[in-house]
């Protein structure tokens, strides 16, 4: 490529009447692939995000990696030997804290409140694990020695249950038989704590007693449901699980909080996917206009062709002009809308807020003004729908440059068609026309 080639690409950009301006179909083009770029990393940012905080959140209660003899929800025969089982699984180095822990479905009832439970006994009578004890908000962090449980807040505010209140827990308990079933069992307890995990699946169906209170409940004896393992690094939770099979042996199942959670985890992945796809569509859509663009270019610079042709411009040095308008549009376009979307996307938070305040702030005063009556403040993004503070964002850095690399390759492959029909121009019957 030689240094005219360059000057020439550049120059077609501006505009034919003012050469210190931009055309108008460059510019929108450029706007195209600028909006492209920046939709495709603030979205994806935020889906990003989003799935983070709740994965976040579901880790941060939920145990790492579960070990399980068999799956019978709390019912039947379970694991008997567990403290030395423990014991096994916290030799392994990646292991960080390895519970016993009961977890089966029920049903609590409060007066009148009826509703389907899902109810964990972990710790002992007198305390509780760390990882457990830090969501407590009111009431002591360990049971202490009482027989209590422990409620979400937003299942004590949706029912009006307070500390102190005495709730009844309904669980199947014993062996299946032919003739009766499962036989119900049913225990009265007082509310000693209210915790906030800030997952709202747990905190408004999840029951956390002692793990003795929960042996005596679902009448099991001295046997858990499984341990609950978390470990130091929670992008390792498959090579651990693999090594606790390998070590405590394989008639053991052991599941990751992926696994467990698969289908909340794939429908995240898919929707990402999903808007990934349709946002590119974007960008593609900006190729074909940069191919029109570039198509009326080459049909207003006939003459101009045919002069540099006549001057001594090869075919491919006519088509590397072209091609490089079609770069240089995916350069400015792509890189704009990169550095824009970043800083949007870091930013949003804030972005939000100000919305928020501008739209609270008018709509305020249009309620005043014309006497409209009492004015409900705005959420864009709900709380008690998304249940995450703020939108969560985060930035791959990957992800940003490839989607800026693909849409300067696309914007220079939209331009090699209208390129090679301009290299192909005779320049006697360009300018005859002329």
């Amino acid at each position: 490529m030689r240094l005219y080639e360059l000057f020439i690409g550049f120059r077609y950009l501006k505009s034919k009447k003012n050469q210190v301006s931009i055309s108008s179909n460059t510019l929108l083009s450029i706007f195209i692939v600028f909006l492209g770029v920046f939709i495709l990393i603030v979205v994806n940012s935020v889906m990003n995000g989003f799935q983070a905080a709740i994965k976040d959140k579901i880790l941060d209660i939920d145990s790492h990696v579960t070990v399980s003899k068999t799956y019978n929800g709390g019912t039947g025969a379970g694991i008997r030997h567990y403290q030395r089982l423990a014991k096994q699984i916290l030799a392994i180095p990646e292991v960080r804290s390895a519970d016993p822990i009961i977890q089966g479905q029920g049903i609590i009832r409060f007066r009148s409140f009826i509703s389907p439970v899902m109810i964990r006994g972990i710790g002992t009578m007198q305390s509780f694990p760390s990882d457990v004890r830090k969501f407590v908000r009111q009431g002591p962090k360990d049971p202490g020695g009482k027989a209590g449980v422990y409620i979400g807040e937003e299942m004590a505010r949706d029912n009006n249950i307070f500390l102190g209140d005495r709730i009844e827990l309904i669980v199947p308990k014993g062996q299946l038989a032919a003739s009766t079933g499962l036989v119900p069992g049913i225990g009265t307890f007082q509310v000693l704590g209210l915790f906030k995990t800030g997952y709202y699946d747990f905190d408004t169906k999840m029951v956390v007693m002692p793990l003795p209170l929960a042996q005596n409940l679902f009448e099991i004896g001295d046997s858990v449901w499984g341990i609950g393992v978390k470990i130091h690094d929670v992008y390792r939770m498959r090579d651990v699980a693999s090594m606790i099979r390998s070590t405590i042996g394989f008639h053991y199942m052991t599941l990751t909080a992926e696994e467990r959670n698969q289908n909340l985890f794939y429908a995240l992945r898919l929707e990402k996917l999903i808007m990934t796809i349709i946002l590119l569509l974007i960008i593609i859509s900006a190729g074909f206009t940069i191919m029109g663009t570039l198509v009326m270019v080459v049909m207003e610079k006939r003459k101009a062709v045919g002069i540099l042709k006549s001057m001594g411009a090869g075919p491919n040095s006519i088509m590397v002009i072209f091609v490089l308008e079609g770069f240089f549009i995916g350069v400015i376009g792509a890189l704009s809308g990169a550095v824009v979307g970043m800083a949007t996307a870091i930013n949003l938070g804030g972005i939000i807020q100000w919305i928020e305040d501008v739209v609270n702030s008018v709509a305020a005063y249009v309620y005043e003004l014309f006497d409209l009556g009492f004015f409900y403040h705005i959420n864009i993004v709900p709380r008690h729908v998304y249940y995450i503070e703020g939108i969560p964002t985060e930035v791959v850095p990957e992800f940003v440059v490839f989607i800026t690399v693909f849409a300067v390759f696309l914007c220079t492959v939209a331009a090699i068609f209208p390129a090679w029909n301009a290299s192909r121009m005779s320049p006697v019957e360009t300018i005859r026309y002329e």
